[in-house]
């Protein structure tokens, strides 16, 4: 049978942590190519992988450090005065495992403007290792800079955004008959499990990409994401993520049929939610039903305490709206230490007075802060505005531990980072 192998590249950066990071869309080709090639998957950022198990320690709910190594630092990140490391599993492990394959297709997922080091690793590999082999790379960066993916790897197609119609003429494989979850078996070991609800965003938000990597806001049909939850059950996971952009737009539709399925059949699973949720939405109801479906960790998105630049920047949420969510979420049940609210620092035209400001008000209603360093992300409007402020040119230069930096000091991000964590070790009395 023909063989085809999808990679998860290593990442090369200031700081990694595993925040139910899986790549979703690489394992949902995986499933498309299977019974027409045999799949092999190499996720590098696999934390159980034989190589690394048990080299950093986990979270009750799977979450965790990666195993690291220190790596050289690339001229345009070297005025920033943090360690680079790799993160990952180390090469010579990929290099055994994978060198008694023969894959006509090598798919390669890739993540952040700025992790574009992994992929290079891995192209320069795959062509030693398989010349005759046909790259293919998607994902993030791939949709955001599809020319810039070109320019560097030379790879034979780069899937954009969600357009798999694409990958399928040039594979020449027909649409499946019917949907099938990702290809979640191909793990030795799987700790938690990632899931969505909907693809894209109704809001247009200037700092974020999510309309332009799912222009249009698709709901999936409830049949799929039961037989997603399934599959993730069957396979021995109790932890799963939702990756949605806009999670609660569907939640009293689909949440009480989630809910019964799950009773009928003696599922008990923990639902977290890295991404931020719309706060607007989360009325007593919606709480009500996340508490009885099983949600453990909730983050809510405010970005800045204020007003005006709430307006600004897609005008989804309001204080007195968070103030409203996190009231109802107390009186559905969750602990208070359950709830984390995310404040943006360093966006353009946002002084430190205003972080700070958001980063005490959040505190003053009880709950954790999360700063969320700004990463300018090409084609959005806060984009344009950053690269006033500083030459972006290497997508190295859009990570968040740089422009924040860059635009502040670094003197000043670390006073905010340490007046964020030091509030938060105030709550610790409140939670169990």
């Amino acid at each position: 049978m023909r063989e085809a192998l999808l990679i998860n590249p290593p990442v090369y950066d200031f700081a990694a942590y595993d925040f139910w990071l899986k790549p979703y869309g690489l394992l949902r080709i995986g499933r498309l190519l299977s019974g027409r090639f045999r799949v092999h998957l190499f996720d590098f950022m696999d934390r159980h992988h034989p190589s690394v198990d048990g080299l950093t320690k986990s979270t009750p709910y799977g979450t965790g450090k990666y195993a690291s190594e220190i790596a050289e630092k690339p001229p345009p990140l070297r005025p920033i005065k943090r360690r680079y490391k790799r993160y990952g599993i180390p090469l010579d492990v990929f290099l055994k495992e994978v060198r008694k394959l023969r894959p006509e297709f090598v798919f390669i997922a890739s993540g952040m403007t700025y992790w574009y080091h992994g992929i290079d690793e891995v192209v320069r590999n795959i062509r030693e290792l398989f010349p005759r082999a046909k790259i293919v790379i998607g994902g993030v960066y791939a949709s955001l800079m599809p020319e810039d993916v070109s320019m560097r790897f030379n790879p034979d197609l780069v899937v954009i955004s969600d357009r798999i119609e694409l990958l399928r003429e040039f594979m020449e494989i027909p649409e499946p008959p019917q949907f099938s979850p990702p290809i979640w078996e191909a793990y030795r070991k799987l700790r938690y499990g990632v899931i969505k609800l909907q693809d894209g965003c109704p809001f247009r938000c200037p700092y974020c990409a999510s309309w332009v990597l799912s222009p249009k806001l698709k709901i999936r049909d409830l049949r799929e994401i039961l037989d997603e939850i399934d599959h993730l059950y069957k396979l021995g996971v109790r932890d799963i993520a939702f990756y949605d952009d806009a999670l609660l737009l569907t939640a009293k539709k689909y949440f009480p049929v989630i809910s019964d399925h799950m009773r009928k059949r003696g599922y008990k699973i923990r639902f977290h939610t890295p991404n931020a949720l719309h706060a607007r939405f989360l009325d007593r109801e919606t709480a009500k039903l996340m508490k009885e479906i099983g949600f453990k960790s909730v983050y809510l998105g405010l970005e800045t305490v204020d007003s005006e630049r709430q307006l600004r920047t897609g005008g989804k949420v309001t204080n007195e709206e968070l103030e409203s969510a996190i009231e109802n979420l107390l009186e559905a049940g969750f602990a208070r230490c359950d709830i984390t609210v995310y404040i943006m620092m360093g966006l353009p035209g946002q002084d430190t007075d205003e972080v700070e400001a958001s980063i005490r008000y959040v505190h003053s209603l009880g709950v954790k802060v999360m700063l969320s360093e700004y990463s300018p992300i090409p084609q959005t409007p806060c984009f344009d505005e950053a690269r006033k402020i500083h030459p972006l040119g290497d997508p190295l230069l859009h990570n968040p531990s740089v422009f924040p930096v860059l635009y502040y000091g670094e003197e000043e991000v670390n006073r905010l980072k340490g007046l964020k964590n030091g509030l938060n070790k105030r709550l610790r009395g409140v939670c169990p």
